[in-house]
């Protein structure tokens, strides 16, 4: 009889499970990549053992049932099927030098150790832990796919353009941060207009743009505009990309700063004008009142809306037939 614990079981179930942490570290559900990651570490490091020897699987507790089935002296399993954990698998991976061993000179070991941790207490409690262990979960999985004598884009799949992004060294941290989320963003696209017939997207594309210069928020010391971009990420022109402008510009001639930006498509975001440089947009863009389209602020009443912008955004020093906008 063919034991239900196998290499190939445990392989595909790894991957399985990887693909569905990252989709919902692309969603940003913390809790549920912890879940995901925890499980594909735990099922490709068992996979890794089995492929030394199945008895590396079993539990040393003084029960010999797992122990005789998979060395292959019983052919029947026992009724109940029960493997090491985590923990102890990625423990005898260490011994075999497959899995970094724990150091006071390298935290690599630790971070894997507190990915288990979490996935153990997502599974029972839940956690409030915000840290990000994406770049650990993908490690581990770069050091144990050569030991299976697997290639690593059969593993990640669609996946594996925003694993190398993780995986790159040369890059900063901006950088890494922004050309993840494009990845992310882009898996996201192809996900969700994969089955729409053909010139679908085209129409969800203009139900989300709004051409124009649109007056979002006006505060104290600056106003937040938005208007309409191509998206970096899914190269489609329904990006809202959000510009600021200090009360000391005139309303004729303005230079907008960018400071973010959001797809309606794709969901991909830019929060800084550092991210928006790193993507390639312009920082500065250059406007003028002619080009409002629609205010939309706290203020209820339109003429207050007005009067709002008007103390914000000095009027232009020129007689214009513009200036009583």
């Amino acid at each position: 009889m063919e034991s239900p614990v196998t290499f190939d079981r445990l392989y595909e179930g790894a991957k399985r499970f990887a693909r569905l942490a990252m989709e919902a570290h692309a969603e940003q559900d913390q809790e549920v990549f912890l879940l995901h990651a925890g499980v594909s570490v735990e099922r490709l490091a068992k996979a890794a053992l089995a492929r030394v020897h199945p008895t590396l699987l079993t539990e040393v507790n003084g029960k010999d049932d797992m122990l005789l089935h998979f060395a292959g002296a019983v052919s029947k399993p026992p009724a109940r099927l029960r493997t090491i954990g985590a923990s102890t698998a990625i423990g005898r991976l260490r011994k075999m030098k497959v899995l970094p061993e724990k150091s006071k000179t390298s935290s690599e070991a630790d971070e894997l150790d507190g990915l288990i941790e979490l996935r153990n207490g997502v599974a029972h409690l839940g956690t409030d832990d915000v840290q990000d262990y994406l770049g650990t979960f993908v490690a581990t999985v770069d050091r144990l796919l050569p030991h299976l004598g697997q290639e690593a884009g059969s593993f990640w799949e669609s996946w594996s353009d925003a694993v190398q992004v993780v995986l790159d060294d040369r890059a900063d941290r901006l950088q890494k941060d922004v050309r993840l989320r494009m990845n992310q963003a882009r898996h996201r696209f192809r996900t969700r207009f994969a089955d729409l017939p053909e010139g679908a997207v085209d129409g969800v594309e203009q139900a989300v743009s709004e051409r124009g210069l649109i007056v979002v928020e006006v505060g104290p010391e600056k106003a937040l505009f938005q208007t309409l971009s191509l998206c970096p990420a899914c190269d489609r022109e329904a990006a809202a990309l959000f510009l600021a402008v200090d009360q000391d510009s005139a309303l004729f001639d303005m230079d907008l700063t960018a400071e973010g930006l959001l797809c309606g498509l794709c969901g991909f975001h830019l929060s800084s004008s550092a991210e928006v440089e790193a993507v390639g947009l312009p920082t500065t863009v250059q406007f003028s009142v002619e080009d409002l389209t629609r205010i939309v602020t706290d203020a209820s009443d339109p003429a207050e809306r007005l009067a709002t912008i008007r103390l914000s955004l000095p009027t232009v020093k020129r007689a214009d037939a513009h200036d009583s906008w």
